[in-house]
């Protein structure tokens, strides 16, 4: 059985323009965030998508372990962490009406 760690979500505005997707990271502003406990990367993905859905907003989910070690797979599993993205790629390059 896996061991039970300490971790801290931080959600950062995110939307998709393309084939890209965009992060806004702000200094001095605040972000919605949680700090679990998780026991395993299926139980910490499980508990941070829900988060993220009860957020609502396209985000971009930063995962930090709290613990003194990472356990294996970590940054594999919480390094592409997006959710409700929106794609704004057509407002960027829409023009006003004359």
């Amino acid at each position: 059985m896996a061991q039970t760690r300490n971790y801290q979500i931080t959600l950062y505005p995110a939307h998709r323009e393309g084939a890209f997707v965009v992060t806004k990271f702000t200094i001095m502003d605040s972000y919605p965030e949680k700090q679990l406990q998780a026991a395993g990367m299926d139980d910490l993905i499980a508990q941070v998508t829900h988060f993220a859905m009860e957020h609502g907003e396209g985000c971009r989910a930063s995962v930090r372990c709290l613990a003194a070690r990472k356990p294996p797979g970590f940054k594999k599993a919480t390094e592409d962490l997006y959710f409700n993205l929106e794609d704004r790629t057509a407002e960027k390059f829409s023009r006003p009406a004359a």
